[in-house]
């Protein structure tokens, strides 16, 4: 198994791409980091020099270079943890986060329905993708919620997905700044 960590730097995504490299010696594990202010390989250096550990400096936002390294490195699943979280630099820039968190997961999500429309998985390998986020993405919650089974619409209905983002966007931004729009 080929496992794609995005984010594997930070916080999170370090513990994850740890916990990844010991518990499943057979699997490759590929760490996908940018290196911003939240990544820092120091979170890292006791499995760098692991047999089944790879780092890989790159930026989800770079729609070629993600289909480059699915094809040449053959990945199984991905686990996306890659994502701009800090409320004070979500007020600074914006535009920053909507290119990570949105367009960047966009482009890893094609990368990955490319490669694998394209090469059909192996026998008893079932390719997943899964999406991580934080509170500080999610929001906090008052309460322990338990989600429904089935999504509150159809995962396949791509359209209505950024209909609700501008105007969630025009509040999160004017907010911050005390606009009065």
């Amino acid at each position: 198994m080929r496992i794609l960590i995005t984010g594997g730097a930070g916080f999170i995504g370090s513990h994850v791409v740890r916990h990844f490299v010991r518990k499943y010696p057979d699997y490759q594990i590929f760490n996908l980091d940018k290196l911003t202010y939240a990544g820092n390989l120091a979170n890292l250096k006791d499995v760098e020099e692991a047999p089944n550990y790879q780092f890989v400096k790159g930026d989800i936002q770079e729609p070629v270079f993600l289909d480059d390294m699915f094809g040449d490195q053959r990945y199984d699943a991905v686990i996306h943890l890659a994502a701009e979280s800090h409320v004070d630099r979500s007020i600074l820039s914006p535009t920053e986060f909507v290119h990570t968190n949105i367009l960047g997961t966009v482009h890893l999500l094609n990368a990955a329905r490319h490669y694998w429309q394209a090469h059909p998985a192996p026998a008893g390998v079932r390719r997943v993708f899964y999406q991580i986020s934080t509170d500080e993405v999610y929001g906090s919650l008052d309460e322990v919620v338990f989600l429904p089974k089935q999504p509150p619409m159809p995962p396949n209905l791509l359209m209505p997905l950024p209909k609700p983002v501008p105007t969630i966007l025009s509040g999160l931004i004017t907010i911050p700044i005390n606009c009065r729009c």
